[in-house]
């Protein structure tokens, strides 16, 4: 459903605002995607994973050191171009045998974009927040 959609606003310690990072509902319903916005208002970067199918299925990643067997990295977009900045990226990391299978736990990885200040790094710590309320806890409390 495209309305009621999350987002999660981002405050400095001293109550300053910093920006916006919300879930985006477009056409592809089954690939999903979050913008990252500034003080202004004025949309960043985009956060969406990899598509093949036409960008109508997410493109998993298979091995690699200290990740998960599969899992799905959300590289971080220039928000008009789509294309990505550098290897910056949200990735869900392996927790360890005994966090993975006996708690809830997750754990994440961001690579800041080259360039990012400081409130647009802690906008990004707050995308990565609302990316893992919104796909990896809507069972609690079922």
């Amino acid at each position: 459903m495209c309305c009621c959609l999350p987002y999660l606003k981002t405050y400095g310690r001293d109550g300053t605002y910093y920006g916006k990072s919300k879930y985006v509902c477009d056409l592809c319903l089954f690939v999903p995607k979050f913008t990252v916005s500034d003080a202004e208002g004025n949309v960043q970067y985009l956060l969406r994973p990899d598509t093949c199918v036409f960008g109508l299925c997410i493109l998993c990643k298979c091995g690699g050191s200290k990740g998960k067997c599969c899992r799905v990295p959300f590289p971080i977009r220039d928000p008009h171009t789509f294309a990505k900045l550098g290897d910056s990226e949200v990735t869900d990391l392996w927790a360890g045998f005994a966090n993975e299978f006996c708690t809830r736990k997750n754990i994440y990885a961001v690579k800041f974009p080259a360039g990012a200040t400081t409130a647009l790094k802690a906008t990004l710590i707050g995308a990565t927040l609302l990316m893992d309320i919104t796909l990896f806890e809507q069972t609690e409390g079922l």
